[in-house]
């Protein structure tokens, strides 16, 4: 996978943590003596962002051995990267790339659990995620969750067609829609129309019109495992999302009731993966 981000984007966050120089490895005389630095799992992880890590090392200065690809689903106590370099180049690039990968590779080792258990209830389900990443990290977050198997949902307003309520507001409520609707799909042929609704009613109306994809916000497990089935029959090109609410707990639970999409945010809140640092200093 490629780095998802520029150069100027880690020149910028080696600049954040080192804006002038490292005080320590120049206080101790020690900033152009050899050495080795090596990334290892300490529990089984799925990796992320390890090319914007090999960015951050070589921009440092030092220069990487190996490297896994993100994605790579690592066993405890494996090699992730390795690199040598100096000791000023090592020590700067340490701490901007270790979590570079633990906080990508918590994300995507969750996204990874989270998609294996959905499959196995509905084998058909696509988990996506939404554009709730915190702000400024989007392309990181994007990046780990693609490597956990997950895609992503919206990567933004421009480029997908999803109606809210908040739409309605200025349509004239749904009946407005509606009428809208045919001129929608007329303009934007290539694009999907998609609008999130809240009630079983309103996604049959909605199918009738002829929408491309239904998203059902906060209905309930009981009401979904009662109404996706009879839908998915009488309208099979219609694609149904689940969103609200949605876990890594129930998300198996949600995936059984034959839903297309299991729309979440979850996976981006948790612990960053361990990932354990060695450095050896070798001879000159």
């Amino acid at each position: 996978m490629r780095s998802f981000l520029s150069n100027e984007a880690i020149a910028r966050l080696i600049e954040e943590d080192v804006p002038y120089l490292d005080l320590t490895t120049f206080g101790l005389g020690i900033a152009q003596q050899p050495g080795r630095l090596e990334f290892y799992t300490r529990h089984p992880t799925v990796i992320c962002a390890t090319e914007e890590a090999v960015q951050v090392i070589e921009t440092c200065g030092a220069e990487v051995q190996s490297a896994v690809a993100s994605g790579t689903a690592l066993d405890a106590q494996a090699l992730i990267l390795s690199a040598t370099g100096t000791a000023e180049a090592l020590h700067i690039a340490w701490r901007v790339a270790l979590n570079l990968m633990e906080y990508t590779s918590g994300i995507a080792t969750r996204t990874a659990a989270f998609v294996k258990s959905a499959r196995a209830a509905n084998p058909n389900v696509s988990v996506v995620t939404t554009r709730k990443a915190f702000p400024g990290t989007r392309s990181l977050m994007m990046k780990a969750i693609i490597a956990g198997g997950a895609l992503p949902h919206r990567l933004g307003l421009s480029e997908s067609i999803l109606i809210f309520k908040q739409h309605l507001i200025f349509l004239g409520g749904m009946e407005g829609l509606i009428q809208q609707l045919p001129n929608l799909k007329q303009t934007f042929q290539e694009k999907k129309v998609a609008v999130e609704v809240e009630t079983i009613d309103d996604a049959w109306t909605l199918a009738d019109a002829g929408v491309d994809m239904i998203q059902l916000d906060k209905v309930s497990l009981e009401t979904l495992q009662e109404f996706v089935p009879e839908f998915k029959q009488r309208y099979p090109t219609i694609t149904l999302a689940a969103a609200g609410g949605i876990t890594a707990d129930n998300g198996q639970t949600y995936a059984a009731t034959g839903i297309d999409l299991l729309v979440t945010s979850a996976l981006y809140f948790g612990k960053p993966a361990d990932i354990a640092a060695k450095m050896v200093a070798l001879e000159s």
